[in-house]
């Protein structure tokens, strides 16, 4: 593979890693496209399903920090447990499904972090590979809505599920199969992992907390959201499509645009700009605009994570800020349904996100951000590995 390193043609033998990073950016935004669908099936309540989000993300949070040593060996057991999990969703009939989902989380999480580091150790630690990869994720998770038509119009997620698992072994077996992928992780500065609290700023913790919360409660309720306002199935596939989209175009932008704006600037205006997204997404129940809201959201948060936790690797590279990111990931869909259980309405529960981005916003206009790392041109930062996911 060292030659395919060096090639500036398409590494093709990397090309199962590409497709199951693919498969994890479609697996990361299967269960909100899915939500009504499982709702209705299994008679879930929002608390419920916001534990169902919570179960995943802290399963995915779990599975990064459990990647060690050969990174084949955790990559297979990864795409496994991805692909039991959704087996097992598929087919459980609602019960043991808080356990599925964490298991199913693990594994994405486990996959997601160990393609990462397998191509960043084939490619030398190659910014330009880490983009590839999140540009594939992200074209994993726009695609993921359309595939959940059927389900959403007849109740049947059943398909979509065991569809995925396949996947997933196929992944597993190409990785068993490829003898190349028997590396190891790198030395990684191990430590205190929680001395970020002393050596890293709380601003910047509590940013990267918020960031990927506020991003798994938007990609994680939309599509029920718009359900629930009375909108055609067609605008409950586009809503997410367009959260997806407006993530993958705004990193497109800033992957060439790069030199434009500071960071700082950068991450200070797509703050303003997911602000103002979430309070139109709450303050509106027309279709349109609830599309340009989520389009909108998702372009401000696009390179918001990436530069954030770029800043953040410049104070300790150890795996402690990934598993604060896990956490945010969890607690944010969880606390929006379970405000929009106690409320009864899905719109008092999308005011969590709503309040973290203010929250955000007012942490980013107090705070040196610059002395963070962002006073230098927008590079390469787009490339971490994922910027939707801790992992």
């Amino acid at each position: 593979m060292q030659g395919v390193a060096k090639s500036k043609t398409f590494p093709w033998g990397a090309l199962p890693l590409y497709l199951g990073f693919f498969g994890t950016g479609i697996g990361v935004a299967l269960p909100g496209a899915l939500l009504p669908a499982l709702q209705m099936r299994w008679h879930l309540q929002d608390e419920q399903s916001g534990r169902l989000f919570l179960m995943a993300w802290i399963g995915s949070s779990l599975g990064a920090l459990l990647v060690r040593r050969s990174l084949r060996t955790t990559l297979v057991f990864g795409s496994l447990g991805v692909a039991v999990g959704a087996a097992g969703l598929a087919l459980s009939g609602g019960h043991g499904v808080n356990a599925l989902m964490a298991l199913y989380g693990m594994g994405l999480g486990a996959t997601m972090t160990s393609v990462s580091l397998i191509r960043q150790q084939q490619t030398v630690g190659s910014g330009t590979e880490m983009v590839r990869l999140n540009l594939v994720w992200a074209i994993g998770a726009c695609a993921c809505p359309s595939l959940t038509v059927h389900a959403l119009g007849a109740g049947d997620f059943g398909p979509v599920l065991l569809g995925l698992a396949g996947c997933f072994l196929a992944l597993a077996g190409a990785a068993l199969a490829q003898r190349e992928l028997m590396v190891l992780t790198a030395g990684a500065e191990v430590g205190d992992a929680w001395a970020i609290f002393r050596r890293m700023p709380l601003g910047l913790i509590a940013m990267i907390f918020l960031v990927t919360g506020i991003e798994a409660s938007a990609g994680g309720w939309l599509t029920t959201y718009t359900r629930r306002g009375g909108h055609e199935l067609a605008e409950a596939v586009a809503a997410p499509t367009c959260l997806w989209a407006g993530l993958l175009l705004s990193r497109l932008f800033w992957s060439v645009r790069d030199k434009w704006l500071s960071e700082a600037v950068v991450v200070r205006g797509s703050l303003v700009l997911m602000t103002a997204a979430a309070v139109l997404l709450v303050a509106t129940t027309h279709g349109v605009a609830i599309l340009a809201a989520a389009f909108l959201l998702g372009f401000g948060i696009g390179p918001t994570y990436p530069l954030l936790l770029g800043w953040a690797l410049r104070y300790q590279r150890g795996g402690a800020i990934f598993f604060v990111a896990g956490v945010g990931s969890a607690c944010l869909p969880w606390m929006t349904g379970l405000v929009s259980a106690e409320r009864g309405s899905l719109r008092m529960g999308l005011v969590v996100p709503m309040v973290g981005t203010a929250v955000m916003l007012l942490v980013a206009m107090v705070s040196p951000v610059r002395s963070w790392g962002g006073a230098v041109p927008v590079k390469t930062r787009f490339g971490t590995p994922l910027g939707d996911n801790p992992g």
